[in-house]
């Protein structure tokens, strides 16, 4: 519990707005009032992994299409209703490992002081730690999505979308993705 203080405490901080997500972490996304949001980021057609990384990379739809494709079916509530959809993308763990997350080997678990966050072109953000991605922890099998029911996504998601699987709503399922940030 103190460290989800002291996460919210960096965040708080930093003056991003907070919301406590239901699996494993906290939730920030920067309001935009009195807009549309999915008028005001506009389509993503690459993203890039940076931060505390080895490798900063760029992505776009071709280079994760090149990559070992992960299906996942999911279901999850939003403020429109419920939603049933098939996702096809990467394994959020597998660019993360492409791309070399930089970690203290003299550090015990290193891997858990680490988070990854995925932001939007309109500001909106989700706050992940590596240790609930990390294989040797909590394992979750986060996509980086390209196409939904067997089409590649469209103007609604920009070209590639983090799903959660097993997520109960769709907090984190981030649309129109731009940067992924090591921390």
């Amino acid at each position: 519990m103190i460290g989800g203080f002291l996460k919210f405490g960096f965040v708080a901080a930093l003056g991003i707005g907070l919301q406590l997500g239901s699996v494993g972490g906290v939730v920030a996304q920067t309001p935009t009032p009195s807009s549309d949001l999915r008028t005001t980021g506009g389509y993503s057609s690459s993203f890039r992994i940076g931060g505390a990384v080895g490798r900063p990379t760029t992505f776009t739809l071709k280079d994760l299409q090149a990559l070992p494709p992960t299906s996942a079916n999911v279901y999850y509530s939003t403020g429109k209703g419920p939603v049933s959809a098939k996702y096809t993308g990467v394994l959020l763990w597998d660019l993360l490992n492409q791309v070399g997350i930089k970690t203290d080997a003299s550090i015990k678990n290193d891997i858990l002081r680490r988070f990854i966050v995925v932001t939007a072109t309109d500001g909106y953000a989700v706050y992940i730690s590596a240790g609930e991605l990390s294989p040797m922890f909590g394992g979750h099998q986060v996509l980086v999505a390209y196409a939904q029911d067997d089409q590649l996504l469209g103007t609604d998601s920009g070209f590639s979308r983090l799903v959660f699987p097993g997520d109960k709503a769709g907090g984190r399922y981030v649309s129109w993705i731009k940067a992924i940030q090591v921390h």
